[in-house]
């Protein structure tokens, strides 16, 4: 292993970046990032993207689809703009604009929000946990079903395999069972959406008509996603061929 291989890029938020340095972290003018020695990240681990934390396994990024049912539900509909601004952005300060699972920026848009949400599938409840900064790529993977009906899913299933150390087959079989659990999650129609994270945390009010902006999304993303290619056709091309050519 060289020298440059054992550097990892670090996400240093501004206010932060002393203690970084203190931790053993440089910043690499060249590249405009922290980075810091893969074997030496004990004072650094709040900064130490999750494919590379000793305490975390893989997937460190996977598919994770929201229901159709809840497709434009999200903090965009339900807040004001100056309050969903101010979520994400304080979602990328906090990594120094870097990607939390690879440390990585895009070309064009560095990181995009990215909210974490869970299911309760016995009463049909999404609920938020949190916003974070991704990369496109790594975003891509997690809006599985949106990167697939725009045609990008053969680099984003590159992508989850090299962030994950997996095999293409791997990854394929992760996309696999993500559709599978989207499709039953999809059969339903009755899902709710639980957003209490934010309002706690940043003390912020639904708008009143942010359900009815949700819905009228809802069945704008459904017409694009039939246009494209079929919502009922997805689940049985792109993974299963791949299964079959290899």
């Amino acid at each position: 292993m060289t020298a440059l291989t054992k550097l990892i890029p670090l996400c240093v938020p501004f206010e932060r970046r002393h203690e970084a340095s203190q931790g053993g972290a440089f910043f690499n003018g060249e590249q405009k990032c922290w980075m810091g020695h893969r074997d030496k990240l004990d004072a650094l681990m709040p900064f130490v993207p999750y494919r590379y934390r000793p305490d975390r396994k893989p997937p460190y990024i996977r598919p994770w689809m929201v229901p159709q049912a809840l497709w434009g539900f999200n903090l965009r509909a339900f807040l004001a703009p100056e309050d969903w601004n101010r979520i994400r952005k304080d979602a990328y300060a906090r990594s120094g604009s870097r990607c939390r699972v690879c440390g990585g920026r895009g070309p064009q848009w560095p990181v995009e929000a990215d909210e974490g949400w869970a299911y309760d599938d016995e009463r049909r409840v999404q609920i938020l946990k949190g916003v974070i900064s991704l990369c496109p790529d790594c975003h891509g993977v997690r809006h599985w079903g949106k990167t697939m009906t725009e045609g990008r899913q053969d680099a984003a299933l590159a992508w989850m395999a090299e962030v994950n150390g997996w095999s293409h087959i791997e990854a394929a079989r992760c996309g696999d069972e993500a559709m599978k659990r989207w499709h039953m999650r999809s059969r339903h129609t009755d899902w709710q959406c639980d957003i209490s994270w934010a309002i706690r945390t940043y003390s912020v009010v639904p708008i009143k008509d942010g359900e009815t902006l949700a819905r009228e999304l809802n069945r704008k993303f459904v017409r694009q996603a039939q246009t494209r290619v079929g919502v009922r056709a997805v689940h049985v091309t792109h993974i299963k061929r791949l299964f079959r050519e290899r």
